[in-house]
This record gives structure tokens, sequence and C-alpha cells, in this order.
């Protein structure tokens, strides 16, 4: 039995899609979300598309984050996976203040933990 790890994705839709079209934002509250979390930054890297979008990643000890941005649906989805004890949900509510999303899908899913149903033996 191992240590358990949780892996958070998140979809948020916004009304304001030029949220969404830049690396600034991005790396700007990820960054500050992370440290904020406890998280110990490894790295990053963000990459900005032409016209618009963002895809980036946070390279933790814990683990990563990562984010990409479709500006034309008003979507982001972000992967927050940790097996440390950083705060998921510090990083959740800064993205939420920030974005102010109008809608999201939220789903957190335990990694690592047997629960008798895997397809191996």
């Amino acid at each position: 039995m191992g240590l358990g790890r949780k892996h958070v994705l998140y979809d948020l839709w916004v009304d304001d899609a030029s949220l969404l079209k830049q690396v600034d934002a991005w790396r700007e509250i990820l960054l500050a979300a992370a440290k904020g979390s406890g998280a110990t930054i490894i790295d990053y890297q963000f990459h900005q598309f032409s016209p618009h979008g963002v895809t980036g990643f946070l390279l933790l000890a814990e683990s990563h984050i990562s984010v990409h941005t479709w500006p034309e649906e008003g979507l982001a989805a972000l992967d927050i996976f940790t097996c440390g004890p950083m705060d998921t949900n510090f990083i959740i509510a800064r993205l939420r203040e920030r974005f102010k999303p109008c809608r999201e899908r939220l789903t957190t899913v335990n990694r690592g933990i047997f629960d008798g149903f895997d397809n191996k033996r």
C-alpha cells in the first residue's frame, strides 16, 4: 500500500475569453497559486499559440500542474497532480478568483490506491 496521490481535473469556462488568450496571465496565476499551495516548483514552461491560446506546465517536486486553453470555446482545462501535501483547494480558489468561471467541472481522482478492481492480477 503506497502513498495516496490526488489528480484534480479542472475545466473552467469563462464569458471573457480574452483571459484565456495570453501566456502572461496564466504564468502569473499558476506560479503564485502553486507557491501559495505549498508546492515546490522545479521548472516551468509556457507556450503562446498564434493567434491565441496557451499551453503551460509546472514541474513540481510534488508532481505537476498543466493548463491548455481554447479561447474560441471559452475553455481552460487544468490538471493538478500531487503526491505531496500541497493544497489543491488553494489553487482552485485562486483560479476561481482570477478567471471567474461561468461554468466549471471539477473531478478528483485518487491515483495509486488499490481498490480491488484493477484489470491485472
